[in-house]
């Protein structure tokens, strides 16, 4: 094991090792199955090291949730945006979607270690309420201007939750791939309903 930072390595490329580190043991071990050892170990530093950037486990845990929600990617999808509100929807589900397929078994030990909480603190998780911000504030526009009804963070709630469970979902069904077809059935949904 390295003891001390590789050379030439600076303080976030450091912090970015430890960030990977900590994310790849978490989704094999959850929280309670995670040590801080541990993860020094396979970030090539040690424990001091990993406390001097994070402070202590929880701290470590915040900051690894935090690096994996992409919330510059989102709001770059949000600002290159049409004025077609169903291409729209389409392009923030299809970034959505992607996102937490890639942090799929994050999201899953995550939501398993909170439901076994039992009023414990647990991480939290200030990125994807930050992408149901933007996502709310991006349904406050389409009522503003009169493209859809509705209260915006309800439609922001479903519509987040509707990506979410394609995602979980998908793993039952088949192999994991983004179909225009089921992209196309989720925003008809969301803008029609079912009947």
């Amino acid at each position: 094991m390295q003891t001390t930072a590789r050379p030439g390595s600076s303080a976030e490329e450091t912090r970015a090792r430890i960030l990977a580190a900590a994310k790849t043991i978490y989704e094999q071990n959850g929280t309670r199955g995670t040590t801080t050892r541990e993860v020094a170990e396979r970030a090539g530093v040690n424990e001091a090291t990993l406390f001097r950037h994070f402070g202590n486990k929880h701290a470590l845990l915040v900051a690894m949730r935090e690096s994996a929600c992409p919330l510059a990617v989102f709001e770059s999808v949000l600002a290159s945006l049409g004025d077609d509100l169903t291409n729209n929807l389409r392009a923030i589900a299809r970034s959505m979607i992607e996102f937490m397929h890639t942090r799929r078994a994050l999201m899953c030990i995550s939501l398993a270690e909170d439901a076994q909480a039992d009023g414990a603190s647990v991480p939290e998780w200030r990125g994807p309420m930050e992408i149901m911000q933007r996502l709310e504030s991006f349904f406050a526009e389409g009522i503003g201007s009169g493209q859809i009804r509705g209260d915006a963070h309800r439609l922001a709630v479903y519509f987040m939750g509707m990506c979410f469970s394609y995602v979980i979902a998908r793993k039952i069904w088949d192999s994991y791939s983004i179909k225009e077809a089921d992209l196309d059935f989720l925003v008809d949904i969301f803008l029609n309903g079912v009947t």
